[in-house]
């Protein structure tokens, strides 16, 4: 293995830590922005509230004219804002311009560091050596 091709993977262990770090988030708090919300964790439904903590798998049950918030300890927020019965994720999926900008500013690191790596192979591959197209025909 070249030295190139070892820097190339520890850059790509490097910009991959920190997406993996936030997969790792089991610190989820429950907001209840309006009317009320149950949750239950297979038994009965119980009465939530704000600013306690709900588990991975856990049921949350938001109320008709009732609002509620799942936030995650890396600061993104899911919204419960249909009446339903709803499964705690273990990460939170929202539309990357709904959110604080956590996840986005992490996103974006990666993005940077893969183009980074890419525009590294590209220029690397000016370098290496052809041989002939073929040896049985003539090129002009």
């Amino acid at each position: 293995m070249t030295k190139f091709a070892a820097a190339l993977i520890a850059a790509s262990v490097a910009f991959a830590a920190p997406a993996f770090a936030q997969e790792q988030n089991n610190s989820i708090v429950i907001q209840i922005n309006a009317g009320s919300a149950m949750t239950s964790t297979g038994g009965d439904y119980m009465t939530a509230n704000s600013g306690q903590p709900v588990a991975v798998g856990e049921k949350v049950m938001v109320n008709a004219g009732s609002a509620a918030t799942l936030v995650y300890r890396n600061g993104c927020k899911m919204e419960l804002r249909q009446p339903g019965v709803y499964t705690v994720p273990a990460d939170c999926k929202v539309a990357g311009w709904t959110n604080n900008g956590t996840a986005s500013g992490a996103n974006a690191a990666i993005i940077a560091g893969a183009a980074a790596l890419g525009a590294a192979v590209l220029v690397n591959e000016k370098d290496v050596k052809v041989g002939p197209l073929s040896a049985s025909i003539r090129h002009f």
